[in-house]
């Protein structure tokens, strides 16, 4: 008799037992219309539980390996805008007329997952274990997904990450995409939603075909607005692997700046979408320009390999070197070729030498004495050599006073781009405007030759941070998200009514989201629920204490500034 894997315990038991005698799970099918009903049997050696999810391609169920008695997820290839129905035996029934296209699109989803499973387990991708045909269709076995979505992820942190942490975090990722285009595959599903961060890393799953990644295909398409490259909005546009360099690019963005961005069908009629650097100060220009490379709308403009993004998104002291490409070989042939070029012009320098004739020495003597004098020739050479002097002179520059100045003026200027060649660095100051430049190097009145490095260092404005959730979190909790950020803050406590709520910050001086800035000296105030009286206290030590006040039920900021209970401040 058959026996199939309980889902609950993973015990053996009959495929025709109604509930598991061991652990009591009832077999009961519970699955939608159109699917395989639960515990049904792939291929003799997968049991299907219940169903996962469903897509534009079909079902996912839940299932178990009963070699290795691991869990999986099963993908069945059946979908519904072409396929109208399931037989008795299970196998999938095409729509009329539409027999050819169910054909050629299934072939589609098994070379997919035959040459992922050929692919094997590569880190930063989750794993396809096995292909199947069976009730006239295919299904795709791969490793379950573990851990949590980069979407809940960074929702459960509350804040974006540093440009350190993002690249430490998704770097598997990237090196996984780049190894499914050196096999020639494209995912074309990239997004937070498709990477699960798990104890092992982070994984990319969500594979899928071409239809259900492209706009306006036959099967219903799945796209991810904000992290789908412009092509895929229609099936006229050719993907690439710049396609996926797009959807990298964009997990990105969100990762370092907590805001998902622009659909890029959007963009298209009107970029507006504003880089990472503008969003959060913090993100450094080379990582935001990096960003903005592989997001470019034009797909001839962008980024065009996994491998290219991770280099420039990469500090440059730790970028690579690029590699004159010569093999040992190759080395010693340059070498002896080098040597043999150094012997042979030494040679000719020394035909040369001897050959210049020595009777012009005495010619320069004067007849009168024997005293040289000089002749019109070498007064010549003087004066040539005097005006050569004085051309060189005239050639010096003195480098102008650029400080205060807009970068994008300076960088615009004709006269200044043909004299000197710039080198910028990016500073935050709370003085000197953004895309203003603060100082230089060359100082402002120093004389140099045409072609000059000048180094400017521009300002990024002050440092700003986005402020983070606070309100019904702990004080331990707000103030943890507050120093993370180096957001200063100072502590009132108001009234408590309600002893669930004591110790937790009941409002804030500033609005969850909004930019913070960091060099201003205000601290933010955060309002916390206490029972008894308690001194206040700040990120920083210059802060005034609050105190707490008697009778009123409220509390007093030094200056007499009374606050009701809740926080608020009183008029």
């Amino acid at each position: 008799m058959k026996q199939i894997v309980c889902s609950n315990c993973l015990s053996r038991v009959d495929a025709s037992a109604a509930s598991c005698p061991y652990c009591g799970q009832s077999f009961a099918n519970t699955n939608p219309a159109g699917a395989l009903p639960v515990n049904t049997l792939l291929a003799g050696r997968y049991t299907l539980g219940k169903c996962a999810g469903v897509d534009g391609e079909g079902v996912i169920y839940h299932g178990v390996d009963g070699d290795t008695g691991a869990r999986v997820l099963v993908k069945e290839y059946v979908p519904f805008t072409i396929c109208s129905a399931r037989a008795a035996d299970g196998r999938v029934i095409p729509r009329a007329g539409r027999e050819v296209l169910f054909k050629t699109t299934r072939m589609d989803f098994i070379d997919l997952y035959q040459s992922l499973k050929q692919l094997g387990a590569v880190e930063g991708l989750v794993r396809v274990l096995d292909l199947i045909e069976a009730n006239d269709t295919a299904y795709a076995v791969r490793e379950p997904d573990e851990g949590v979505s980069l979407t809940d992820y960074l929702d459960e942190l509350q804040i974006p990450l540093t440009c350190d942490e993002a690249l430490d975090l998704l770097q598997p990722v990237v090196r996984g995409v780049a190894a499914m285009h050196r096999v020639g595959l494209l995912h074309r599903g990239i997004s937070p939603d498709t990477i699960r961060i798990t104890d092992h890393g982070a994984r990319l799953s969500g594979y899928a075909t071409l239809g259900l990644r492209t706009a306006d295909s036959d099967l219903k398409a799945e796209l991810y607005d904000g992290y789908a490259a412009p092509e895929q909005y229609s099936v006229a546009e050719f993907d690439g692997r710049y396609t996926d360099v797009y959807s990298l690019g964009a997990v990105f963005y969100f990762a370092v700046t907590g805001r998902a961005p622009l659909p890029s069908n959007l963009r298209k009629a009107q970029d507006n979408m504003p880089a990472a650097h503008s969003i959060m100060k913090q993100v450094p220009a080379y990582f935001s320009t990096a960003i903005a490379c592989a997001m470019r709308v034009a797909p001839a403009e962008r980024t065009q390999t996994a491998d290219e993004l991770l280099t420039a998104l990469q500090p440059s002291a730790k970028r690579p070197r690029p590699s004159l490409g010569f093999t040992p070989d190759k080395l010693k042939i340059v070498i002896a070729a080098a040597a043999v070029f150094v012997v042979v012009m030494a040679v000719l320098i020394f035909l040369v030498l001897r050959a210049i004739p020595h009777a012009a020495d005495d010619s320069s003597l004067s007849q009168s004495g024997g005293s040289s004098a000089p002749s019109s020739a070498s007064l010549t050479g003087q004066n040539s050599s005097s005006s050569s002097s004085q051309a060189l002179v005239a050639e010096e520059l003195t480098v102008p006073d650029f400080r205060n100045q807009l970068y994008s003026t300076v960088a615009s200027n004709s006269e200044y781009q043909r004299n000197f060649l710039f080198k910028t660095e990016h500073e935050n100051s709370s003085t000197v405007k953004e895309g203003y430049i603060i100082r230089q190097s060359p100082i402002a009145g120093t004389a140099v030759e045409p072609g000059t490095v000048i180094t400017l260092v521009i300002s990024d404005g002050p440092r700003t941070a986005l402020m983070p959730a606070v309100v019904n979190h702990t004080l331990a909790d707000a103030k943890a998200r507050l120093d993370a950020l180096e957001i200063p803050y100072t502590t009132v406590l108001v009234d408590n009514t309600d002893p669930a709520k004591n110790g937790y910050v009941t409002g804030a001086s500033v609005e969850e989201g909004a930019v913070v800035d960091l060099d201003s000296g205000e601290p933010v105030t955060l309002y916390v629920a206490a029972d008894a009286p308690a001194s206040s206290s700040s990120s920083t030590s210059s802060q005034p204490s609050v105190s707490v006040g008697s009778g009123s039920g409220g509390v007093t900021i030094p200056g007499g500034t009374p606050v009701i209970p809740g926080g608020t401040p009183a008029a």
